[in-house]
């Protein structure tokens, strides 16, 4: 039976024409060469002794040359080792950059990771997941938007957002949602107001008080609306405000009470309001939205992961 024609060729001194080495076997003597011993470059490789033993002399034959002679200090390289590590050392230095750069992809540190929040997970929520998303992930680089309800759409099918975090539940084809949490409908009362001393409010509490209310049809005042006409309560509006920052400015300013959701309130409140539960309130549901035709990332998956445990253990008022 006639021989391999490449172990014929390196049996003879001459390497074959098209004989390749694999990149692993120049891994595998790079590492040799640098340690100067087969007991080093297991250690570093993680690799037996006999299988980089039996690699170095399979590189040798197939290259036809002497690779490294013994002496006591240990393996010391031909000339030719030498040339050819000259040659191979910056490609593994290269590889080396390249596998740290697909980590820091793989672990989200490389593009900007952009997301949005409607007003009320942003004054407190978000900006407080987006830091602890900071720590776990370094070097990652965020951009906060902060949107309207109806804005929430073009946001993710433009592709402007990767993701939102909203107690709004729009309805689109295109857009998927995980609930992260659910937090009570609670009641924003000023100080000087009666029912600022009490412990709870229960609704028929707010017959006929001053209220400062968000406009019609808001994530906010269908369940407002929901709450007050369940339970047959009349109220006088005198201010309306579209967003929960200028809601809670207004009812600060003594204009009325504002039933809110709790994310809002935990974000500055003003001085002169006190936030109370309401007995057997409603509750708004939290989630993230995403555009499901676009695939997100590792850094939203975690921040998903971050609201959930947030919300499970925010602190509960009364």
């Amino acid at each position: 039976m006639s021989q391999d024609p490449d172990v014929e060729q390196a049996s003879a001194g001459r390497p074959a024409a098209d004989t390749l080495l694999s990149l692993r076997q120049i891994e595998i003597f790079h590492t040799v060469m640098q340690a100067r011993s087969i007991t080093g470059a297991s250690k570093l490789l993680n690799v037996s002794q006999p299988s980089l033993s039996r690699t170095i002399r399979r590189v040798e034959d197939l290259l036809g040359i002497a690779l490294f002679a013994r002496d006591r200090s240990g393996l010391v390289p031909t000339s030719e080792a030498r040339e050819i590590f000259a040659e191979v050392d910056p490609l593994i230095r290269q590889l080396a950059g390249i596998g740290a750069q697909i980590g820091r992809i793989a672990r989200g540190e490389t593009a900007v990771f952009r997301v949005g929040s409607t007003a009320s997970a942003a004054r407190a929520l978000v900006p407080q997941a987006l830091r602890q998303l900071s720590i776990e992930v370094k070097g990652i680089e965020l951009f906060f938007d902060v949107v309207s309800v109806n804005q929430i759409e073009d946001y993710l099918l433009s592709g402007r957002g990767e993701g939102l975090v909203t107690i709004a539940t729009p309805e689109h084809p295109l857009i998927d949602s995980e609930q992260v949490g659910r937090v009570d409908l609670v009641a924003a009362v000023p100080k000087s107001h009666p029912l600022a001393v009490k412990t709870v409010l229960l609704a028929r509490d707010l017959q006929d008080a001053d209220f400062v209310s968000f406009e019609p049809g808001g994530a906010h005042q269908r369940v407002v609306d929901r709450f007050l006409n369940r339970t047959g309560i009349d109220v006088n509006i005198r201010a309306v405000a579209r967003f929960s920052d200028t809601a809670l400015a207004l009812a600060n300013e003594q204009m009325g009470i504002l039933l809110v959701d709790y994310l809002s309130t935990l974000g500055p409140v003003g001085s002169h309001l006190v936030i109370k539960p309401i007995a057997q309130a409603p509750q708004f549901e939290v989630s993230v939205l995403w555009n499901r035709r676009r695939s997100h990332s590792a850094n939203l998956r975690k921040l998903i992961e971050i609201l959930t445990h947030r919300l499970a253990t925010l602190p509960r008022l009364g």
